[in-house]
């Protein structure tokens, strides 16, 4: 199909190569680059749900609305110093990006701020480097806050010349530890967007379109390097279209993707190995000689080559349809390590899944380009982009250089000011093969064993997460002893929780690290928090020494069972109270939903959604009619789990 959003020319490429040339002759400054940014202004720029109507908005709108509403923010900042940092602190959407450039364009440097962090760390990096105030989606700061709907109002009159803002910066995860500030020019996006064009080149699956049209999905936050680069960035560009959730529930995910026929999506690790699982759960409870039927055609498309998709198409289209449909051409994952066996998955169903690398630091730096189902497969993250340089020293650390990194980078009153013909320690440790590289994990992860070796937990974890557990994490206990930590949240039987000790104890014998790793700790906690988008060692580490992990006494499971028994009825109350829009008190755990606490039909539904997306059961019709007490639901959700 013919595209016809490609500013008159027959193809992509032409189109790219036009607007990056176009780009290279002009200043590498921020009010440049939002030129560039909004020059295809008949485009769709994002598409929203609006009830049952997708809305559509276009770059010339979203122009204009940024332009229209910027002398209102600047009227709201006129007591900050011009120059100075504002955080932006919001959830994805098209309020986010407007107010992003309304920053810019009032002469201030955007602090895209982490909403995963907590308020002692977002408030002590505002006193650290003196932000001038926050735009914020409703939460207070000890700053000066001005609310996101009070800065995209249109002003009366149009703004006085100002200079443009000159650089962004974003905020480290914090996994490692201290968070970092790491400031973006528009040089750096500038080196960013050709290594764009690089993966196109090299990669056509990347520019493929759906019925004419590339849709990137906007699940990962804006205020991640990750998602600001890889998904806005490189995109908007090229004036494509974005696809805002309505919110983050799963349904909603899977519903949005289909309804909008999403094409690209790219998301952390987490995200596709939880759908994976939760995938092939579904696929077994189908019964085991259908799981196998599965199983074997998986097997035949990643083992056909250039035939695999055509297969899968043909073979496992009724999976494919219960994830996102057929309108998915291009998936990535980065931000992590992620199994093998789940590239298998995604590649062997018919979509395209390609494992990338990159940091706050230095940006976003390679993906795996080939289109070969077997090379895919192997998680690597490719050769570098074109403008930067990788090296593996002889410690096994990865090296990177190149113009796309950040221009400074600030820890607390510390500045470093980028040397770009220095390399870069990013402390990961990699294997190179064929010109290819592999995470391998990081350096600070590494864990000295008993008789003094080097354990990583990166290649160890896959071979020790046995069934029964929701995640495992090797670290360093309190006397620098190996533990082995595996979260067990959710399980409510004493007999699977002895079985999880007695796995995770064959698992260390069968991989001969039973010398190694002599202690083993099983937890009712999650690994990690809800607001993280990948585990971090350090966070675990620091909460088990902390002893902020409640651990589970294997000569006192039964207790454990009854505690936690009692944790999910009063869970399951708030459910009931929530679908009956009423207070807990006074909802017993026998009471009828129907007859005793007076819910309607729509209640009940409302109910069954909620328990679905908060323990992740699927409860089936037949249940349905057996189902109307707090005891009845618990006992469903034990057992199910």
């Amino acid at each position: 199909m013919r595209l016809t959003n490609i500013g008159g020319f027959d193809t992509i490429d032409r189109f790219v190569t036009y607007k990056i040339e176009e780009y290279r002759k002009r200043e590498k400054t921020l009010d440049v680059l939002f030129e560039f940014m909004f020059s295809e202004q008949d485009n769709v720029m994002a598409e929203i749900t609006d009830g049952y109507r997708i809305k559509k908005v276009t770059y010339g709108q979203f122009k204009t609305n940024i332009l229209a509403s910027a002398p209102t923010l600047a009227a709201l900042l006129s007591d900050v110093p011009m120059g100075s940092m504002v955080g932006l602190y919001l959830s994805n959407s098209m309020e986010w990006i407007q107010i992003f450039w309304e920053i810019l364009a009032c002469g201030y440097r955007p602090l895209l701020m982490n909403t995963g962090l907590s308020d002692d760390i977002l408030e002590d990096i505002l006193a650290e480097h003196a932000v001038g105030a926050v735009v914020s989606g409703g939460k207070q700061f000890s700053v000066k806050t001005i609310l996101a709907k009070d800065a995209v109002i249109a002003a009366q009159a149009p703004m006085e010349p100002r200079p443009f803002g000159s650089e962004v910066l974003f905020m480290s995860s914090g996994t490692t530890g201290k968070v970092k500030l790491c400031a973006y020019t528009g040089e750096n996006f500038f080196y960013q967007i050709c290594d764009s064009a690089n993966i196109i080149e090299q990669c056509p699956r990347m520019k493929a379109h759906y019925k004419g049209e590339l849709k990137q999905l906007t699940l990962l936050p804006f205020y991640h390097v990750f998602g600001f680069i890889a998904v806005y960035l490189w995109f908007a560009f090229f004036s494509r279209t974005f696809v805002f959730l309505k919110d983050l529930n799963p349904a909603t995910i899977q519903n949005t993707v289909k309804k909008h026929e999403v094409t690209h999506i790219f998301a952390v690790p987490m995200v596709w190995d939880k759908v994976y699982r939760a995938t092939l759960k579904q696929v077994r409870a189908k019964g085991e000689k259908t799981y196998n039927k599965f199983s074997r055609a998986l097997k035949m498309s990643n083992k056909l080559g250039a035939l695999g998709e055509p297969f899968a198409k043909a073979v496992l289209s009724e999976v494919r349809e219960g994830l996102f449909g057929d309108s998915i051409r291009f998936l990535i994952s980065g931000g992590g390590s992620l199994d093998a066996s789940v590239f298998e998955f995604y590649n062997g169903i018919g979509y395209h899944l390609a494992n990338g690398y990159g940091m706050t630091e230095i940006g976003i730096t390679s993906v795996e380009k080939s289109n070969k189902q077997s090379v895919l497969n192997t998680a690597s993250v490719g050769a570098p982009f074109g403008y930067t340089e990788y090296r593996r020293d002889e410690s096994g650390e990865l090296l990177v250089k190149g113009r796309t990194r950040a221009a400074r980078i600030m820890e607390g009153a510390q500045v470093k000011t980028t040397d770009y013909d220095a390399w870069f320690h990013t402390g990961d440790l990699v294997s190179v093969l064929d010109g290819r590289y592999y995470h391998e994990g990081r350096m600070d992860d590494l864990v000295i064993g008993a008789s003094g070796e080097n354990l990583n937990p990166t290649l160890l974890e896959p071979l020790l997460t046995v069934q029964g557990t929701n995640a495992v994490c090797l670290i360093s206990g309190q006397d620098r002893e190996p533990v082995l930590l595996a979260s067990v949240q959710g399980c409510f039987s004493q007999s699977r929780i002895h079985d999880v000790f007695d796995a995770l104890a064959q698992a260390l014998a069968k991989t001969k690290l039973d010398r190694s790793i002599t202690t083993i700790r099983v937890t009712s906690d999650a690994l990690m928090d809800p607001t993280d988008i990948k585990i971090s060692r350090h966070k675990v580490r620091k909460k088990y020494l902390a002893g902020q992990f409640r651990l589970i006494d294997r000569a006192r499971v039964s207790e454990h069972i009854d505690a936690v028994t009692s944790e999910l009825e009063a869970d399951v109350i708030a459910c009931f109270a929530s679908a009956l829009e009423r207070e807990a008190d006074g909802i017993g755990t026998d009471d009828h939903f129907f007859r005793d606490l007076g819910g309607t039909s729509l209640d009940y539904f409302t109910l069954l959604e909620i328990l679905k997306n908060k323990y992740a059961v699927e409860i089936t019709e037949s249940a349905k009619e057996k189902l109307f007490s707090v005891r009845d639901f618990c006992e469903y959700i034990k057992t199910a789990k």
